[in-house]
């Protein structure tokens, strides 16, 4: 599946002092829960971006087996925008997994919007912050993925379809 897709998220913090433990990505198609227990597996935490398998193996596996075509050569399985610090987080459910700074980066401390375009065309994922565009984050992703959310703080999320803003 190629092109340009956007969406926007906009979280409302319940109290600003609060450090928001928020990652807004794209990850493979998969499930994340069928055949892989919440507590045991997950430690009662689903969030696809923390998954290498030195950490998680049985996760990992499982995560991998799930493979398909749909996923062409790229190995970014997971990608997100990290709230608190803005960082980006990535992993491949094998051996590599990435945190790191990227040109453009800020974190979004309060409520507000975060948009993503991910850029099949270009296998780019780029961030926007209140409708201004921050920079491209990741390149290298390829293949099919679909929006995620996972969160450790009070909040409240939600995501909508759009248009990148110029």
């Amino acid at each position: 599946r190629g092109g340009r897709h956007f969406v926007g998220f906009e979280v409302k913090k319940e109290r600003d002092e609060l450090l928001p433990y928020i990652n807004l990505g794209v990850v493979r198609t998969v499930s994340l829960t069928d055949g892989i227990d919440v507590k045991a597996d997950w430690r009662g935490e689903v969030n696809p971006v923390i998954v290498p398998s030195r950490y998680t193996p049985a996760v990992a596996e499982k995560l991998r087996s799930q493979r398909s075509s749909k996923w062409g050569e790229s190995s970014v399985h997971c990608c997100s925008y990290y709230c608190d610090s803005g960082r980006c987080l990535w992993t491949d459910w094998d051996n590599e997994k990435g945190s790191f700074d990227w040109r453009g980066q800020e974190r979004l401390s309060g409520s507000g919007t975060v948009g993503l375009l991910l850029d099949l065309d270009e296998g780019t994922l780029s961030v926007f912050k209140n409708g201004r565009r921050l920079g491209t984050m990741k390149d290298g992703l390829g293949g099919e993925y679909c929006w995620f959310v996972a969160v450790a703080s009070p909040c409240t999320t939600s995501i909508s379809r759009g248009r990148a803003p110029n």
